[in-house]
């Protein structure tokens, strides 16, 4: 099913060069799901928008606070990016921990994954998952997102994570450039 949404984006702005779709797509809002709202506010959980711009897709910060016990002290964080090209949604968890080793380089030690590292970030990928999947949406994972796409290049003078575009760009990233910054 994913595959072949991909190659249905590919045709229809890639190749088919449906630049007005493009951008119309892109100019829309796309909203979270209530239950996801209600969630947030049920369990105190910080919720931002981080795409306040056109741009092919939404993506949203979710910070579940901070936990501390005794010197250890960590925060947990979920990024939700949803297409608007495509029916396809992207989830990504992380932490960050004050580094108290007196030895260190970096002052907080940083991990991301595709799975949950606390209960309350496993419960709000399962809404999120239960929502998106009612709505006919496929989560996206690492594995695929880092596909390249062939004959599929940056506008020119833009490189994003290397010369190769990904999947991911395809559906998440305006590769195009031609939406206003």
């Amino acid at each position: 099913m994913l595959i072949s949404q991909i190659e249905n984006i590919i045709n229809m702005y890639y190749q088919g060069e449906n630049d007005e779709l493009y951008v119309e797509k892109s100019a829309e809002r796309l909203e979270l799901p209530v239950e996801i709202v209600a969630f947030c506010a049920t369990h105190n959980v910080e919720l931002k928008i981080m795409t306040n711009y056109e741009n092919p897709s939404e993506k949203w910060y979710f910070t579940m606070g901070e936990y501390k016990e005794g010197n250890f002290e960590i925060e947990y964080t979920t990024i939700l990016s949803v297409s608007k090209l495509a029916n396809v949604y992207t989830l990504e968890h992380s932490f960050e921990v004050l580094n108290k080793d007196p030895n260190k380089i970096e002052p907080v030690l940083i991990g991301d994954a595709e799975a949950a590292y606390n209960v309350g970030q496993f419960d709000l990928e399962e809404l999120v998952k239960q929502c998106y999947e009612a709505m006919n949406f496929t989560r996206m994972f690492w594995v695929e997102a880092l596909r390249t796409v062939e004959n599929i290049h940056f506008a020119e003078g833009i490189t994003l994570f290397g010369p190769y575009v990904t999947q991911e760009d395809i559906l998440f990233r305006d590769v195009l450039d031609i939406l206003p910054d």
